[in-house]
C-alpha cells in the first residue's frame, strides 16, 4: 500500500515538473517568435478569438493556459510509465527516489534536444517552414522556424529521454 501512495506523489510530481518544463519553455520560446504563438499555438489550442476576448489580451495567462495542456499529459505518461517500471524497487523510499532521478533524466533530455533543434535552426537560417496552411501571413519566417524546431526537437527529447529514464529504471533494479 505504502508503494502505492509513493507512485500517486510520483505521478504528481512528474505532472507538476513537466507543467513548469511547458510554461517555462513557452515563456522562453514567445521570446523568440511571438507569432508561433499568436497565429499557430493558439489557434490549435482553440484560444486564439479567446486570447484577446476572454483572456483579455492577457498574453502571460495565454503561454500558462498553453504550457500547461501541451505538456500534462506528458508528466502523467512519464509519472506513470517510470513509477510502474520502479515498483519492482524494495520500498517506498527507493521507488521515490530512483524514479524522481529517471524523470529529471527525461526533464534534462528533453532541454538538450530542445538546444539541439535551436542550434540545427541557427545553422541553417535559409530553411523556412512553408508546407503550413495557415489562415494567416507569417512574418518573421527564420524565428517562426527557430522555434518550431525547438518544439519538435524537445518532443523528440521527451520520447528519447522516457527510454533512457526507463532503462535507467531497470538498470538500478540491479
Amino acid at each position: 500500500m505504502k508503494k502505492t501512495r509513493t507512485l500517486i506523489l510520483i505521478i504528481v510530481i512528474s505532472i507538476i515538473l513537466s507543467v513548469i518544463y511547458g510554461i517555462t519553455h513557452d515563456f522562453i520560446t514567445s521570446k523568440i517568435s511571438p507569432e508561433f504563438y499568436t497565429k499557430l499555438t493558439f489557434f490549435n489550442f482553440g484560444i486564439l478569438d479567446d486570447y484577446s476576448r476572454e483572456f483579455g489580451g492577457n498574453w502571460t495567462f495565454a503561454l500558462v493556459w498553453v504550457g500547461f495542456f501541451s505538456t500534462w499529459w506528458f508528466g502523467l505518461l512519464t509519472g506513470l510509465i517510470l513509477g510502474i517500471v520502479g515498483m519492482k524497487y524494495s520500498d517506498g523510499k527507493n521507488l521515490l527516489n530512483k524514479t524522481l532521478k529517471s524523470i529529471l533524466i527525461v526533464i534534462g533530455i528533453t532541454i538538450l534536444f530542445g538546444f539541439v533543434g535551436y542550434g540545427i535552426a541557427e545553422l541553417n537560417p535559409s530553411e523556412i517552414i512553408t508546407n503550413y496552411n495557415f489562415p494567416f501571413e507569417i512574418e518573421h519566417k527564420a524565428e517562426f522556424n527557430k522555434v518550431s524546431k525547438i518544439h519538435n526537437f524537445s518532443y523528440y527529447g521527451g520520447i528519447v529521454g522516457l527510454i533512457i529514464g526507463t532503462l535507467n529504471q531497470i538498470k538500478n533494479w540491479w
